[in-house]
């Protein structure tokens, strides 16, 4: 089949990022921005894949959708195609939902774990995320600031964006207005923007030291739109001015996060894994809580009556959280220590005495860590996870070490893309 060809297909599922997926000639396509029951008309794109027992597979360049499936929506975004933050606004809310709860359990059937309960997805609130990072840059003799086009540098100049908390939406105009006064690197700048309790902290990260004047302006600039904290600088960002403290609340107890540091996307999907982790926790008094950034988890456990020991290899959220301790003067029963879970995971002997372990590792999981838990007797686990993959690997070694996994439930805080969260739940069962 020649590049330029063109052909009809009905897209019969969809593939782990999302792409439709149907047959041509006894080739597998795959079709972006396609949904289950489109007929579409499409093009061949790209070199062919890999072969296999099904043929030789196919990227398609979808032309005209013929007859469009029940899943298929009007996408609510003006730059939705050319941005390359959302790839599935064409997605219905019930298709998501469907095809993320489908990720979770071919994931686990692919580690022949297929009898476990998969709830129905925990779909979030579109408009509901407090953090994100815009790209800046000059071109053409004009400022771009917005989100890169999908597999680009180009940068696509945006007003406004779909999944953010209308309060983020709301200062973008300002702080492009505060861009197009800086000198900008011909790499271009990243604008950091996390909404916490007391406003919006924004760290600029740009290379090099600001000057006096440009201090001025960006105290200035902090000072007229309420910023409690502005941050300068790519890697460790400098606190240009902090009115006062950009804190966010976990389990009633404030922290101090860290200019650009982790938080959960969005604090409705926050609020939703932290009472899944509650409910399955339960009574337990003694609980380790792993990869516990600034004390999401642990903060709530904390509140909820347990005696929490808290570990991560990242040093500045480890200091935010104790700080957050400190100041408790006691009331928060935590204790925490900086430790680089994947170097040197707790050992088996380390469970001892738990009632139950928390664990939020990042998306590479936490293999080692789980091949220690599995020789454990801790009854108890909850393990949050941002990527099906390594979770159903993690999940295999504890099954195979005695735990029951008892119940997954998918959490979509990632509207319109790809990416799914998960809570489960795993009891020993001998």
């Amino acid at each position: 089949m020649t590049p330029d060809i063109k052909f009809e297909v009905e897209i019969m599922s969809l593939g782990g990022q999302g792409d439709g997926i149907g047959s041509h000639d006894g080739q597998k396509v795959f079709v972006p921005h396609t949904v289950v029951g489109d007929r579409v008309r499409v093009q061949r794109s790209g070199k062919p894949g890999a072969s296999g027992a099904g043929g030789e597979t196919i990227r398609a360049k979808l032309l005209e959708v013929i007859e469009p499936g029940p899943g298929r929506q009007i996408p609510p975004c003006p730059y939705y195609g050319e941005c390359g933050g959302c790839s599935l606004q064409h997605l219905g809310e019930q298709a998501e939902q469907d095809w993320k709860r489908q990720i979770v359990v071919d994931a686990l059937a692919r580690r022949g774990l297929e009898d476990v309960t998969v709830a129905p997805t925990r779909l979030i609130k579109r408009d509901s995320r407090r953090r994100t990072r815009w790209t800046a840059i000059r071109a053409g003799g004009r400022l771009l600031m917005g989100y890169q086009k999908k597999g680009t540098n180009e940068v696509v100049d945006i007003e406004t964006c779909a999944v953010l908390d209308p309060k983020l939406n709301a200062i973008i105009a300002d702080v492009r207005n505060l861009i197009s006064t800086l000198k900008i690197h011909k790499k271009g700048l990243g604008i950091a923007a996390t909404l916490t309790d007391t406003g919006i902290d924004l760290t600029i990260e740009a290379p090099g030291e600001p000057d006096m004047e440009l201090r001025m302006r960006l105290s200035e600039f902090a000072q007229k739109h309420e910023i409690p904290r502005l941050s300068w600088g790519p890697k460790t960002p400098e606190v240009i001015i902090m009115a006062k403290e950009p804190v966010i609340a976990f389990g009633g107890t404030n922290v101090v996060a860290p200019a650009t540091g982790f938080l959960q996307a969005s604090a409705a999907a926050e609020a939703v894994l932290t009472e899944l982790v509650l409910a399955h926790v339960g009574d337990a008094k003694k609980v380790a809580d792993l990869y516990s950034g600034v004390g999401t988890f642990a903060l709530a456990l904390a509140a909820h009556g347990c005696q929490v020991s808290a570990y991560d290899g990242d040093e500045r959220a480890i200091g935010a959280l104790q700080a957050a301790v400190n100041k408790s003067a006691g009331r928060v029963n935590v204790h925490s220590e900086i430790r680089d879970l994947d170097r040197r995971p707790l050992q088996t002997k380390e469970f001892k005495k738990l009632d139950a372990v928390v664990l939020d590792p990042p998306r590479a999981g936490a293999q080692v860590t789980c091949e220690e838990l599995s020789m454990s007797a801790v009854p108890k686990v909850a393990y949050v996870s941002c990527n099906p993959g390594t979770f159903a690997r993690d999940a295999r070694e504890l099954v195979d070490g005695g735990y029951a996994l008892t119940r997954v439930t998918p959490v979509g805080q990632f509207a319109w893309s790809p990416h799914v969260e998960l809570v489960a739940e795993f009891e020993r069962s001998v």
